[in-house]
């Protein structure tokens, strides 16, 4: 098992209160990442939109859920200030996911990063996305925005969506990169957790599936249930896993490949890409 340290700083603590003080939700907190703690102390940050409040129930995933998510209109001008306040030059953007919407929030992403762009041009942007539904012309949507990294989580191996992601379909989730990846401009990304019970041979084929829709970019990490009522933990993978999982990766033909007990999907991007 896992032992992971928390420093605290007065660099994190302000960070942190800065956060709190535009109202901002991040993925760090609201999903309890191990790794919060450095990014936070070097300013760098995960910020969750469409309200922070989730209309599905992933059993892998800490993040507040409710049937019907939270407003989230004064976001744009909130992660605004964050930017200028911090001179931020890479910025990652993911969401919570908003069934109850009629558009699912692809119309939010889209004036978010237009606006931002607009106001920064030389800020970076790395966008991890929900589903959508599946909805092909709202994944359009989004996929054609200028960002220098685009992304959507496959997690897991198809046997496991029932038990992990009821709401979600594996094969709705390789359609979504398949579109990312025909009309998008940027590094088209995926992520994998490992520990819920799969066999290597099974995420063998999730990795051929990711590189035949146009995947370019696989992060490999641990999962670490967030909570006591999370899903348990099956197996703890060691360095050497981690190693050979990389290796296989990149036979399969991917770009790029991060993989170890922390890895997660936007760890450290613009170092990553070199942004």
């Amino acid at each position: 098992m896992f032992t992971i340290r928390v420093p605290c700083t007065d660099s994190i603590d302000s960070f942190a209160n800065r956060l709190n003080r535009l109202g901002i939700e991040t993925v760090c907190v609201s999903a309890r990442c191990p790794n919060r703690p450095r990014c936070f102390s070097l300013n760098r940050v995960s910020v969750l939109i469409l309200g922070g409040v989730c209309t599905r129930a992933c059993r892998f995933c800490s993040v507040p859920k409710a049937r019907l998510g939270r407003d989230y209109e004064w976001e744009i001008n909130a992660i605004e200030r964050l930017v200028e306040e911090l001179s931020l030059r890479f910025l990652v953007i993911t969401s919570v996911t908003r069934d109850d919407l009629p558009d699912g929030g692809a119309g939010h992403f889209c004036s978010l990063v237009n606006s931002l762009k607009q106001k920064f041009p030389s800020l970076k942007i790395e966008l991890l996305i929900p589903d959508f539904g599946g909805e092909v012309f709202l994944i359009k949507q989004v996929a054609q925005l200028k960002v220098e990294v685009i992304g959507h989580n496959i997690e897991t191996i198809p046997k496991l969506y029932p038990i992990i992601r009821p709401q979600a379909d594996y094969y709705r989730s390789l359609q979504v990169l398949k579109e990312l990846a025909s009309l998008s401009s940027g590094v088209v990304k995926s992520s994998v957790m490992v520990g819920l019970g799969e066999e290597e041979i099974e995420l063998i084929e999730v990795f051929n599936d990711l590189k035949k829709v146009g995947v370019k970019a696989l992060c490999i990490g641990q999962y670490l249930p967030p909570e006591r009522s999370s899903y348990p933990v099956q197996k703890y993978y060691g360095e050497e896993d981690f190693d050979r999982l990389k290796d296989i990766a990149r036979d399969i033909g991917f770009e790029f490949v991060w993989s170890g007990p922390l890895v997660r999907s936007s760890f450290v991007g613009e170092e990553l890409y070199g942004l």
